[in-house]
């Protein structure tokens, strides 16, 4: 009698399932029912949180049309990079009356967070493309947070 490899099916199984949660995270930031609202940052790294009124939390919305064209490129930014692979959820931040999901990937600095595409897929123009957009995360927070003390 053959025995069927469980523990592998079981692993597409998952993996297939966690893409398709990219995926859709991707489908509702391309069209506009959640945006990045928030950024974690820690020892280099940095993960989003993503929400909005579908998930019980508010649309993130730029100030002045310069600050929407910015929010809209960032959640176009990441988008992309979970269509591509490069970073992925990594879960859930659950808050009274809001849901968020948190994304992050090695093109977040995060490289403890495995994503579906391969490392050596990324050229070296897209991994200095993905270190600059960090920083400019990075100095976005940290320009957040000094104003509002």
């Amino acid at each position: 009698m053959k025995q069927v490899n469980s523990q592998g099916s079981d692993k597409r199984i998952i993996s297939a399932g966690m893409r398709a949660v990219d995926i859709w995270i991707a489908i509702l930031l391309l069209t506009g029912q959640i945006s990045v609202g928030g950024v974690f940052v820690s020892a280099g790294a940095i993960w989003l949180s993503v929400t909005g009124p579908i998930l019980g939390g508010v649309k993130q919305v730029g100030t002045t049309p310069d600050g929407q064209v910015v929010q809209d490129g960032v959640d176009v930014v990441t988008a992309l990079l979970l269509i591509l692979g490069q970073i992925t959820n990594t879960g859930p931040w659950i808050a009274s009356g809001r849901f968020n999901f948190v994304v992050s990937g090695p093109a977040f600095g995060n490289n403890n967070v495995p994503v579906p595409a391969d490392p050596s897929e990324t050229s070296e123009s897209a991994q200095t493309f993905f270190k600059q957009f960090r920083q400019q995360m990075i100095l976005r927070q940290m320009s957040n947070g000094m104003s509002h003390d």
